[in-house]
């Protein structure tokens, strides 16, 4: 979902393993899933990863920033996006489909830190990045399925809005009702945004 671009800047300094970086951010994902934001400590990340403490703050310097490249490194290897305009749209809803049986560790987290990130300005800020940074993707492909129809392109933004407002909504209902049919909904969902750009599309 995030891309590398959205990753925060590395900490200037001595040159260290960025594999140490990489099992941080493994070892806090791990933490976090398992204790919750509020539980999870710097402390218990550095004995999960199998550092010491000091190397956790050369990269991080405090744990909101940790917290928020966990997400970032999660949310890029959750990537959906695979195609343009119509084709493109189709497969991101059939990859989210698939993620959400896959990942639901990095939904519940993901969710998680929203919450977290009404009380917390640093990890709000990270959270409010990648919503406007994911709806700008969405936003692109409507404006792309539009120009396949050569219609007009101003409902992709309001599009995108609904339509992320659609997705963040059913990883919540995936996360606390084990009967809700999260396919189903998400078929809904795709039927439903390509309807809207049909209807502007006969209505040009």
């Amino acid at each position: 979902m995030f891309n590398q671009h959205s990753f925060p800047p590395k900490e200037k300094g001595p040159k260290v393993s960025s594999d140490n970086r990489e099992k941080i951010l493994q070892a806090a994902f791990s933490v976090l899933s398992r204790q919750g934001y509020e539980n999870a400590s710097i402390k218990d990340i550095a004995e999960e990863a199998g550092v010491a403490q000091g190397l956790v703050h050369y990269y991080f310097k405090s744990k909101q920033q940790l917290v928020i490249a966990v997400l970032f490194a999660v949310c890029q290897k959750m990537e959906i996006y695979t195609a343009e305009g119509e084709a493109g749209a189709a497969a991101a809803f059939e990859n989210f489909k698939v993620l959400l049986r896959d990942r639901p560790d990095a939904h519940s987290l993901y969710i998680q830190l929203i919450g977290v990130g009404l009380h917390d300005k640093e990890i709000g800020a990270g959270i409010r990045e990648n919503i406007r940074f994911e709806r700008g993707r969405v936003e692109a492909i409507a404006r792309q399925v539009l120009a396949e129809r050569e219609a007009d392109p101003s409902p992709a933004r309001a599009i995108a809005g609904a339509v992320w407002a659609g997705v963040l909504g059913i990883m919540v209902q995936k996360m606390v009702d084990p009967e809700f049919n999260a396919d189903e909904a998400v078929d809904a969902l795709a039927a439903m945004s390509l309807s809207a750009v049909y209807s502007t599309s006969q209505g040009a």
